[in-house]
């Protein structure tokens, strides 16, 4: 009975979890811009080269911004949202998920960078913490955010 119990409260704490992630906007496109960071020229841009690359290498790079992080760390949600998703080639897990929360007047401005299994040995964690901090940090601070995601991925597409 206590096992039984145990399990159920395991499963609502799931869903219930899973619940507090936004699913893609369709149609499915790479670019979900929920907040509307980008113009659409910049998320058309940015959807094209990046369906290009996926096409082209079979490796998917997607963007994500969000209005709020619901009290999850960047990464952990950044990864939650690849994992409920499915960024990436199913059993080759060779998804990036570049996650945008921007600043707003409470709450600064988040970026993470989630990595699938099958490229971690590409895009280590100090890569792409590194890509954050030279890429996509400064360009942000000069309020140029299309230019900072868009030199992110390129970086991100090279490697």
């Amino acid at each position: 009975m206590k096992r039984s119990v145990l399990i159920f409260f395991i499963c609502i704490t799931s869903f219930l979890q899973a619940q507090d992630l936004p699913e893609p906007m369709r149609p499915k496109r790479i670019v979900n811009d929920f907040t509307q960071l980008f113009s659409p020229q910049q998320q058309q841009a940015l959807e094209q080269k990046l369906r290009n690359f996926n096409d082209t290498s079979s490796t998917q790079i997607a963007i994500v911004t969000v209005p709020t992080l619901q009290g999850y760390a960047p990464s952990d949600y950044a990864q939650r949202l690849a994992e409920k998703w499915g960024v990436g080639q199913k059993g080759k897990d060779n998804g990036v998920l570049l996650l945008i929360k921007p600043k707003s007047r409470t709450e600064k401005g988040q970026v993470a960078i989630a990595v699938g299994y099958g490229l971690e040995g590409v895009i280590p964690d100090a890569i792409a913490s590194r890509i954050i901090r030279n890429e996509i940090i400064p360009e942000f601070q000069q309020n140029n955010y299309y230019r900072g995601i868009n030199k992110a991925t390129d970086v991100l597409m090279q490697l």
